[in-house]
């Protein structure tokens, strides 16, 4: 299993994930059952697809590295559940499935999880970025971290040191587990249902976007609200008109902390 980053040559820098015990920990946090079907993205040699494919009814590999393909065509030929998929994991489908487990290239962690939030999945254990676990578990009110609260439960498994992994990177790794929201279970998270939505309509500006979300949000409730009146509303929140005529995806940070602190 290796963390992948790719830099402006395009040239890939893997650091493969060589402790056994951090590899059983992934598989353990996974809690496979032999009906579910997996999605490992990044499985490098295949260090525990071996393990995933005996525990599951079905394993997908996505793999941007073909160099691999040997030690991958060795798990594929010996196990009949086993599909491989070549390429960018930002590009290529990632097929429905129960599980997902990753080492997340952390250089593009915003978005791997802005495509995880349109998949069809259970759970995820992923590897990521400390940086980015904080973040998220601290509820901190960036892009990402609001992103990902917005669409998942974040468990942290447990934090990982650079020696771990083969060459080791420049930085700590955590693991996490992503359970994801049903829409009905934040009928009373107000501002997790509202960004929520923010979320899946980023090409909105954000005054139209936050209409049309106060509407669903008031809808789940069997209730009804004109735009007039989810204008009033949104005049209450005195967010600067700037800010308001932006899409979701040009909001600053600082913007996303001062809509986040205004919503109620």
């Amino acid at each position: 299993m290796d963390i992948e980053f790719e830099n402006d040559t395009n040239y890939l820098d893997q650091h493969f994930l060589i402790d056994k015990s951090i590899i059983n920990a992934v598989v353990d946090a996974a809690e496979l059952k032999i009906n579910e079907t997996v999605v490992e993205i990044g499985p490098g040699k295949g260090d525990i697809s071996e393990t995933i494919a005996r525990r599951s009814k079905h394993l997908t590999l996505i793999e941007i590295d073909k160099k691999l393909e040997p030690f991958l065509n060795v798990i594929k030929d010996k196990h009949s559940n086993v599909d491989v998929i070549y390429g960018n994991v930002l590009d290529v489908y990632i097929p429905e499935c129960d599980k997902i487990i990753s080492a997340l290239p952390y250089s593009i962690t915003e978005p791997f999880i802005e495509k995880l939030i349109r998949c069809e999945f259970k759970e995820a254990v992923l590897i990521v970025g400390k940086k980015f676990a904080d973040n998220v578990l601290e509820k901190n009110l960036n892009k990402l971290a609001l992103l990902t609260n917005s669409f998942f439960r974040v468990e942290r498994i447990m934090d990982i040191a650079p020696d771990a992994f083969s060459p080791e990177p420049r930085v700590m790794s955590t693991m996490i587990k992503l359970t994801k929201l049903k829409r009905e279970e934040l009928n009373y998270s107000f501002k997790k249902f509202i960004f929520r939505e923010l979320f899946f309509h980023r090409d909105r500006k954000l005054k139209n976007n936050l209409m049309e979300a106060l509407i669903e949000f008031v809808k789940l409730h069997d209730k009804k609200l004109t735009k007039k009146e989810s204008k009033a509303i949104i005049d209450s929140y005195k967010l600067p008109k700037e800010t308001l005529n932006k899409e979701m995806e040009n909001l600053s940070n600082e913007e996303y902390e001062m809509l986040y602190n205004s919503l109620k």
